[in-house]
């Protein structure tokens, strides 16, 4: 028998029902027990129509990750609307959503998680630095009042390392947690941002 055949946006329907529906299995149940079959169940759809689009569990996940960054440049695209540059106070809040947002997926794997990916597909999971510097720069070109002098290896890695202490929460004093990422925050807009408009 052969693959049913869907229009092209009857496939976008479909991936997208999946996506939504594997990010709140994800959140639940991590990717380890984030089976074929729950997403699938939760979609309301059957394993084989899973099969058209991902040749597995992984793939799905490194799928969902770029659907997760597409996402993310359209809501850029509307924020800033007909205007060439975002507010100082507009990036500063969009950064602190990156690594608060619920929908994030990097937040809801294991080490073990993103290992799986790294094997499912190196390409694609490793880390591209020279990827990550673009993406910075599409970034800050969009943002108002940057700093001339800005280094991308060390906001790209205060990035990081913020994200590593919201992932690690629960082995960090508590009632420290909010005043250590509001001074991690206030590193990194101080490296972003020209000294006039970093307070």
């Amino acid at each position: 028998m052969s693959p049913k055949l869907f229009s092209i946006t009857e496939k976008e329907q479909l991936k997208e029902k999946m996506f939504l529906s594997g990010l709140e299995l994800l959140k639940e149940y991590g990717m380890t027990h984030m089976s074929v079959e729950k997403i699938t169940s939760a979609a309301g759809i059957g394993k084989s129509t899973f099969y058209n689009f991902f040749m597995s569990k992984e793939d799905f996940v490194i799928a969902l990750i770029e659907y997760n960054r597409d996402r993310f440049w359209k809501e850029i695209a509307d924020i800033l609307g007909d205007r060439e540059k975002l507010t100082v106070p507009e990036c500063k809040n969009i950064l602190m959503s990156i690594i608060n947002d619920k929908d994030s997926v990097y937040q809801y794997l294991t080490p073990e998680d993103e290992r799986k990916l790294a094997e499912a597909a190196p390409e694609k999971a490793a880390p591209q630095l020279d990827e990550e510097t673009e993406t910075l720069k599409r970034l800050f070109s969009l943002f108002d009042n940057v700093r001339s002098d800005i280094d991308y290896a060390v906001v790209s890695n205060l990035l990081k390392i913020i994200a590593m202490t919201a992932e690690s929460k629960e082995v960090l004093h508590e009632s420290g947690y909010h005043d250590t990422q509001e001074k991690l925050f206030g590193l990194l807009f101080g490296c972003i941002f020209k000294e006039n408009e970093n307070e």
